[in-house]
Formats: structure tokens, sequence, C-alpha cells
């Protein structure tokens, strides 16, 4: 990034190292399914898959909007939120027993007119837990694919905000060859999805780590489970495993299908119900219960196979791990009619007896969690404040915050996006004002002051998206290839008179692979053209981490 000498008098109070920068310009009903949809993949799905090769598509850190809201769950914040606290404060007591390490929950994906009141028991037996990151499995629907499918954004979006998406925690798990990322296998899908809203309501913040399954291969969810259990080893993951049980049966035998899965789920018998789960393949829709009222043949259904077994074999990698079945109902036990079409759910919590190792901690320059959901919205309304003044009277707005932490000195950068593409960014690295007068001072630089673009107008404000990258003290990098993680650390590069510095999030989008590659960029953006110059005695070489979250509804 270059620094910016003739900037306005909102920029001039440059301070001795203290640099006002450009962003880089590289930033840039009853059942599963409400709707009937074709199972069967496409022609271009079906040669990746055969291929196992992820299809051509643009990557992107934008946000991934939701898919299903006003269906499967309210579209409306506020009738979101009073559903959600209406079927988690009718949650039994029988969630607050679930003691020890909370690994996960298993939870059903319908609407929540119909699951919800199931999946509720679950979400509740998570409350006053805290946990770092949320490690979502969901079942695909409408695609069929051969390897779990991972999504590259900036954050997901539900209608009670964004979840940050812990894009460093995708790219190891993409490295691990358990997975790969592609945004397209989550589009039009709703089972990972509904369970997003419980989640915010249950939790305070979090990291989403959103993973989709298709098919319920056992080599496949074994791999997957090995590599969540080597990359999430604490206990600040918590797992979650999407799925339904039963589909269209008479009542009686749906009852006795899901308890079969129920017994092989609290056993722990990942084997037994696949093998289960096989013998329904066979039979379809021709299962029949025998004299002793047990399901012939002896099968179980589930449309969730996939993130069910993946969740088992990673529970069994723990001694003592136990299953607690919080609730079992069909949707023919909620809406009082048995007679027609008939879905299993079930909710249920994987704990431990021997707990994992509490997550290390953070190192100095790590962005922790020093801002919280409401200082984080509280940025973004003075931010988008001032801009509607500024563009309005060429005015600039004071304010007067409460909060304590946004009258502490910060640094950071506001970027500006236009339907996704960038229309604006720069930021301080120095923390020399308060972080909200920070905010404010930026967000006008950012409209009207980055050289690159013409300033925001009026006008098309409504079309304008504010993104703040908080950014945490900067730490002197000794061994680059050992203290620089890609997706966690941005890089402040020093050479002689020349400066250079790169957001955490650009190599990630820039899909750089190695801190090599990261810094060679980083080099040339000092404009120093020479590979490998942050190898030489004369670089200092200094490592930082940002905060970043965005508004929601301006994309």
């Amino acid at each position: 990034m270059k620094t910016n000498d003739q900037n306005s008098s909102l920029s001039r109070k440059l301070l001795t190292g203290s640099l006002l920068l450009f962003c880089a310009s590289l930033l840039c009903a009853p059942s599963c399914q409400e709707k009937p949809a074709d199972s069967r993949p496409a022609a271009k799905e079906k040669k990746a898959a055969a291929e196992n090769k992820p299809p051509k598509t643009a990557p992107s850190a934008a946000v991934f909007l939701p898919q299903v809201a006003g269906g499967f769950y309210p579209a409306d914040a506020g009738d979101l939120k009073s559903l959600l606290s209406r079927q988690l404060e009718a949650a039994t007591p029988a969630a607050a027993k679930v003691k020890g390490d909370l690994l996960g929950i298993f939870v059903p994906h319908a609407g929540y007119r119909y699951s919800g009141p199931v999946a509720a028991q679950a979400f509740a037996a998570l409350h006053g837990r805290k946990y770092e990151r949320v490690v979502v499995l969901g079942p695909a629907h409408r695609r069929n694919f051969a390897q779990p499918a991972l999504l590259d954004a900036s954050a997901y979006r539900t209608p009670l905000g964004d979840i940050p998406i812990d894009r460093s925690a995708i790219k190891r798990l993409a490295a691990s060859g358990a997975a790969r990322v592609d945004e397209s296998k989550f589009r039009d899908e709703h089972a990972l999805e509904v369970e997003l809203p419980f989640l915010q309501a249950s939790l305070a913040d979090f990291k989403l780590v959103p993973i989709m399954i298709s098919r319920a291969d056992p080599a496949a969810t074994l791999k997957l489970a090995r590599a969540l259990n080597d990359i999430f080893p604490s206990k600040d993951t918590l797992f979650v495993a999407s799925t339904d049980m039963s589909h269209d049966f008479p009542y009686e035998v749906a009852v006795a299908m899901d308890k079969n899965a129920i017994r092989l789920i609290k056993a722990l018998d990942s084997k037994g119900l696949q093998a289960a789960y096989q013998e329904y393949r066979r039979a379809g829709m021709g299962v029949k219960l025998n004299k002793d009222g047990r399901p012939e043949p002896n099968c179980a259904q589930l449309c969730g196979m996939g993130p069910v077994l993946t969740l088992l074999e990673l529970a069994r990698m723990h001694p003592a791990a136990k299953v607690e079945i919080l609730d079992v109902r069909n949707s023919g036990d909620i809406v009082g009619d048995k007679s027609s079409r008939i879905v299993g759910y079930f909710s249920a919590t994987v704990s431990l007896e021997k707990p994992r190792p509490a997550a290390k901690k953070k190192t100095s320059g790590s962005t922790g969690d020093f801002l919280n959901q409401e200082e984080k919205q509280a940025l973004l309304k003075i931010a988008r404040t001032t801009l509607e003044v500024y563009l309005d009277s060429k005015e600039v707005k004071d304010f007067e915050p409460t909060l304590p932490k946004l009258k502490e000195p910060g640094a950071a950068f506001v970027t500006l996006k236009k339907h996704g593409r960038l229309k604006g960014c720069i930021g301080y690295m120095e923390p020399v004002d308060p972080l909200w007068k920070m905010i404010r001072d930026r967000v006008i630089d950012a409209a009207v002051h980055d050289s690159r673009f013409k300033p925001v107008t009026k006008e098309e404000l409504k079309d304008i998206t504010i993104e703040i990258s908080v950014l945490s003290p900067r730490v002197l990098v000794k061994d680059p290839l050992k203290e620089i993680v890609i997706g966690r650390d941005g890089a402040w590069l020093e050479i002689g008179r020349s400066r250079g510095v790169f957001l955490p999030q650009v190599p990630v989008e820039q899909h750089w692979d190695t801190v090599e590659i990261y810094l060679d960029h980083l080099c040339r953006k000092a404009r120093v053209n020479q590979p490998g110059c942050w190898k030489s005695a004369e670089a200092r070489l200094q490592r930082f981490t940002a905060l970043v979250f965005s508004e929601a509804g301006h994309e």
C-alpha cells in the first residue's frame, strides 16, 4: 500500500510513525425440503464430481446471503427473535443436566414450526457456554458431490446479522484434503442455514466453519472427522450435525425406525448405523413392522447421515464420549396429525468425560475478542451516520459514545464496497485517536479522498456497504516462515524509506498459498521490485491481526 501524502484536513494530523494508507486495490412443509427439488446433479456437477475437480468459479470473500429466510424461518429479525425466544424458553430442563466438555450436538433442520421445538432442546444446552468457533455440518439436498464442500466467504448473513467465517480454518481444512472450497454447493440449501439463527440466539460471538456434505461415505466422513480433530483439538470449538430422521412412512413404522437410529447413535455405533442405513436404501418404502414391533428389515433413515457419521467418528476419537438424547418427536407429534406425511426429528448432545485441552492463549498481536457485537454495531452506525451527514451537508458530525472501548485509542481501516466491488479504503496503522473518531474520519476519507476512485455521491450511498477492520498492535517478526500465518496475520514491511502493508484478508482473497508468495507480493507493494526483499538485513517486518466486520442489508 502506498502512503497518501495529499489528503484532506481530516487526514493531516499524521504523527511520527503514523501513516494514513490506502487499502490494497486487490481487496476487492415438515420435510427436509419445503419445496420439491430434483436430487439428480446437473451435467456439469456430474462431470466435476467424476473428475474430482471444483467448478471454475471466481473466488469471493463477499458476505454469503441467506438462502431460505422467509421460508424455513422468518425473514423479519423481530419475528425471528420472538420465535427463537419462545422455543428456547420452552425447552425442558433436561438440557441443563448436560455437564462437562460439550463436544457437539445433533439437531434437526426442518421448518421451525415443525422441528424448532426439538432443535431448541439442544441449543438450550449451550446457554452459558462460550466457543471461539462453531463447525456446522449440513447435508446437501439439491446437489450430489463426492467431497465435502467449504464456504470461503467473509461472513454468513441471517436476519439477525452477519456471522464471521473462520477463513483461516477454512484454508487449513482445504489443505488437509478432507474438503474443498466450493460456494456453489451452499446455494439454495437450507439444512445448514436453519441452525445459524439458533446459534446466534444461544451463543455470544463466535466464528463459523460451514461444511456441506452430500454423500454418507464412511471413508470420507472418517477422513473429515480426523481433520476436524487435528485442526480443532481444544474445547473452544463446537460441532453441530444437522439431520432429520425417517421420511414419509406410516406413523408406527416411522417411530420404530427412529428408535433404531437413536439406539445406534447413543451407542456411538457408526458402523451399525451405516449398515442400518444401507438396509433402508435397499428396502426403500417397503419397510414394515415385524411381530415385535421392530422395523423389517432392521434399518434406519437419516437425511443427514454424512454429518451424523462425521460427528460420531469424531466422538469415538475421545475416551468416554457420551451421547445424551434430549428429545425425539416427529411431525405428527408436533402438529397433531399422525395420518399424513411423517418426518422424524431428534436432538442430542455429545459430551466428554475427559475434557479437551483449553485453547492456547493468543500471542501478542492476535485480535482476540476485543470488540463485542454491541460495540461493532455501534461503530458501523457511527460510520453510516457520518457518511449520511457529510454527503448531505459536508459537515463532520460529532458523537458521544457511551461504550468505553469506543473511547480507547484504536487503529483501523474503513473499506467501502458498491455491489461487492471496492469503492474506497483508507486507514491508519497507529492508534492516534479514540476508536470512534478513527472510524468517523476514515469513513469520510474512504468515501471522498481515495484517489483511485471517484468520490461517493449522496445518491449512491444506499448501494454502499461499510466494512471496518480494527487492527491489533504490530509485532516484530524474527522468523517469518514460522511466525506469520496466512489468514490470521497482516504484514507491514519497511526497507529504507519504502513501506508496504497488506491486511490479513488480502492473501486469502488472492489465494496466495505460502508465506513466501505473500511476502514477495508485499515487496512489490512497497515498490521494491526484488523477490525475497523481506529476507534482507535492511528489512523490518511486522505482523498484526484485524477484527473485520461489516454491515448487513447493503449488498
